[in-house]
């Protein structure tokens, strides 16, 4: 039988109250991808902890509302477990060596017995048998509730019918875990990225209902590769400029040593979670930690656009691709360098840099005026 790719592709057109049913299948399909996953059952802890390292960034760095109200047993768990953890974990830019402990920080949570069994209860319970019910036609009518409602019988349901409609997944209750469908797991693997692109769009669409106006909403939805963030390169190309120029920092005007700098997103990543270079700029280790996550102040800006300019002078000398370098300013700033018309130009990235700032302010991010 072949696969019913159509029913795939229409999990979410449905109207959905809770963000899980997206997370889930999220934590599903990312499970599916690693490389080393080669078995066939995921139990109901493995997928908990995806969802939680998925719910991470929107929870913490970024502050989203998964539901009116941050009704959301997501967020709620999330940050009553996470109380006491470093605030590093829940407002940093995640890197490797952060992930890793996130990822230690959420098992060490689902050791716990008790919370594992109250997790699997409240996430999973409705979400892990609701995802599939669409493949299963005869269901159409059948009430959620009752004694011949679909939760009182799905169990029974999707086992007699399981050759026919070939789902995703079989269920597992008294041993908490799901069976893959063998001839779905290639199809997921294959087409990881249309489906994560699915996932995205509908999951980024009922967000966007509860985070109206929130900037770069879908960026903050994604967890984002650390291994292929521009900053190390940013930093290399900094360390090769500060080594053979007088370079200071834009806030605290001290100079600048291969050892004493730190790459700072000038609008801070929780604002705006993308690494181009017209928003990264070398600043002073020190400088950018009392930064954070405040927003520059209009002197600050004139001084970041004036220092961006300049470096493209260095970019030209050092940057073995200055016209791709150059170009990631010109699509900002959306106007054309020359040094003719460099006032022009520096105008149009003051207001550019400037209005961003505004609208994070806006959003309730503190201005740093020192």
């Amino acid at each position: 039988m072949e696969l019913n790719i159509k029913t795939l592709q229409n999990l979410f057109t449905r109207n959905t109250k809770t963000s899980y049913k997206y997370i889930f299948f999220y934590s599903l399909i990312r499970i599916l991808k690693a490389e080393h996953y080669l078995k066939e059952e995921i139990t109901y802890k493995e997928i908990i902890k995806e969802m939680f390292l998925i719910s991470w960034l929107p929870c913490f760095q970024f502050n989203l509302k998964f539901r009116e109200h941050d009704k959301d047993y997501i967020k709620k768990r999330l940050q009553k477990y996470m109380k006491n953890k470093s605030e590093d974990l829940k407002k940093n830019k995640p890197n490797k060596n952060i992930i890793e402990k996130i990822n230690k920080s959420i098992i060490e949570v689902l050791e716990n017995k008790k919370d594992l069994e109250t997790l699997e209860k409240n996430l999973l319970h409705e979400v892990v048998p609701r995802l599939i019910r669409p493949f299963y036609k005869r269901t159409i009518g059948i009430p959620e509730a009752g004694p011949n409602g679909w939760y009182t019988n799905y169990e029974k349901i999707l086992i007699d019918d399981y050759d026919k409609v070939q789902p995703l997944y079989l269920i597992n209750i008294k041993d908490r875990k799901i069976t893959l469908n063998d001839k779905w797991i290639n199809y997921i693997k294959d087409n990881y990225i249309f489906l994560e692109l699915l996932v995205l769009n509908k999951w980024y669409g009922y967000m966007q209902v509860q985070n109206i106006n929130t900037t770069a909403l879908y960026k903050k939805l994604k967890l984002p590769d650390p291994q292929r963030g521009s900053i190390e390169k940013q930093k290399k190309f900094w360390k090769e400029i500060i080594k053979n120029n007088e370079v200071r920092c834009i806030f605290s005007k001290e100079k600048l040593t291969e050892n004493n700098f730190a790459i700072d997103h000038f609008i801070c990543w929780n604002f705006l979670p993308i690494d181009t270079e017209w928003n990264l700029i070398p600043i002073l280790e020190k400088e950018n930690s009392k930064k954070s996550n405040k927003i520059p102040n209009k002197n600050h800006i004139i001084d970041f656009v004036d220092f961006k300019i300049k470096s493209f002078k260095f970019a030209k000398k050092h940057h073995k691709k200055y016209r791709d370098y150059l170009t990631k300013f010109e699509d900002f700033v959306k106007c054309s360098f020359d040094y003719s018309k460099e006032k022009e130009f520096k105008k149009k990235y003051i207001e550019e840099v400037t209005s961003l700032a505004n609208i994070a302010k806006k959003e309730g991010f503190e201005e740093f005026n020192e």
